[in-house]
């Protein structure tokens, strides 16, 4: 028997315990005293499809790596040692490179990791020594891309992964998207950034998508999720397939809605309940608490727009049995002026100011998140938390 039949047959007999009602995750130690955290382990998948045009699409989600246990990378801590920083970065790339590995094992096509995969977050939140960070993001912004694309290309697969890179003198939230012949395909610049974030990061100003033969692709980065228009440029830009790293969870109704609303499958890798999510709203992969886990499912990313009855009111009346193409054809952009006004009349209701964007109000407001920091440094717990 060849690697690959023993790969199938063992996924067979996998899908085939999963579904006679076992938990929808397996985890790391989780019915198995031997197991440990930092190994690689799969989480069940939830949907498996016979249809031979569908795509295998995969998360990743990690909150811990066995790869940088010892370093001290967090500048708030009376334990931080800069030498640690770079050490690092290859311990994440690492261990990020183990996870592709296992996905490609199991013959995914795409893989999606979270933002910011080398964790430099401390450090761009960290002002008394600014390059901290700018030197840090210089030195990483070529490996990653390397090391990413070597990993895309030795398994044949797409990734998107999400770090801070250098381009010129500005440093940008970027989500990468990686093909299987080793080249990067696409850029996406994370355009809204929360105000602890513009401390040392530009902005970017569009929602791209790109073409493989997996279909369109776009990205979005945490903080997007806030904003609907987000998903909704990248779907005008052809995406079938939106992609969202996240440090922040994806609540289960924005991806439910970002997904049935753009008519994408919706991906997200983050530190908990990373999802994959149809056009229909069906949560097709959940990693649940899996730490680390890899949750995948078999997607029919050109078909899953259309229903499978041809009586299907809609399409009769319109003769567009497409849900996308009918909602597309029948937009009203001459009516939406509202949504990309500078000034809307809302905002009327707001009272001016209030965007902590000066000097001053910057530094205020450094002082406290550098004393918060510092707190959670030491193990102490403080009123700061994402609830909205």
């Amino acid at each position: 028997m060849t690697r690959h039949e023993n790969n199938k047959l063992n996924r067979r007999r996998f899908v085939q315990w999963t579904a006679v009602g076992a938990a929808p995750a397996v985890l790391a130690g989780a019915g198995n005293p031997r197991a440990r955290a930092e190994e690689p382990q799969p989480v069940s998948p939830t949907h498996t499809s016979p249809n031979p045009n569908a795509v295998r699409l995969a998360t990743i989600q990690s909150r811990s790596n066995p790869h940088v246990k010892g370093l001290n990378t967090n500048p708030f801590s009376d334990q931080f040692r800069k030498g640690d920083l770079k050490k690092a970065v290859d311990g994440h790339l690492k261990w990020y490179e183990q996870l592709i590995a296992q996905a490609a094992n199991d013959d995914c096509r795409l893989v999606v990791l979270t933002e910011d995969i080398t964790r430099l977050s401390p450090v761009m939140t960290y002002l008394d020594d600014r390059s901290l960070f700018v030197d840090t993001v210089a030195w990483q912004t070529d490996r990653v891309a390397e090391r990413l694309a070597a990993s895309a290309k030795k398994h044949r697969l797409y990734i998107v992964a999400s770090y801070f890179a250098r381009e010129g003198n500005r440093i940008f939230n970027v989500a990468d998207l990686f093909g299987p012949k080793g080249d990067r395909i696409g850029r996406y610049r994370k355009v809204h950034l929360p105000e602890y974030e513009l401390w040392q990061v530009t902005a970017g100003d569009e929602f791209p998508a790109f073409d493989t033969d997996l279909g369109w692709i776009g990205m979005l980065i945490c903080y997007d999720q806030m904003w609907p228009e987000s998903a909704a440029c990248c779907t005008m830009s052809g995406a079938q397939i939106i992609c969202q790293p996240s440090a922040a969870v994806l609540a289960d109704y924005h991806m439910k809605t970002r997904a049935v609303d753009n008519q994408v499958h919706f991906l997200s890798s983050t530190s908990r309940n990373s999802r994959i999510v149809s056009p229909k709203a069906d949560v097709l992969a959940d990693a649940g608490d899996g730490n680390p886990a890899i949750a995948w499912a078999d997607c029919d990313i050109d078909g899953a727009t259309k229903p499978a009855d041809d009586f299907f009111w809609e399409h009769l009346y319109s003769g567009i049995k497409d849900h996308k193409e009918r909602v597309l054809k029948f937009r009203r952009p001459d009516a939406y002026g509202r949504l990309v006004e500078s000034n809307p009349p809302l905002l009327e209701q707001y009272s001016a100011g209030g965007v902590a964007n000066t000097p001053e109000e910057i530094e205020r407001v450094y002082r406290i998140h550098k004393k918060m920091r510092q707190l959670q440094a030491a193990g102490k717990r403080v009123p700061y938390h994402w609830h909205y």
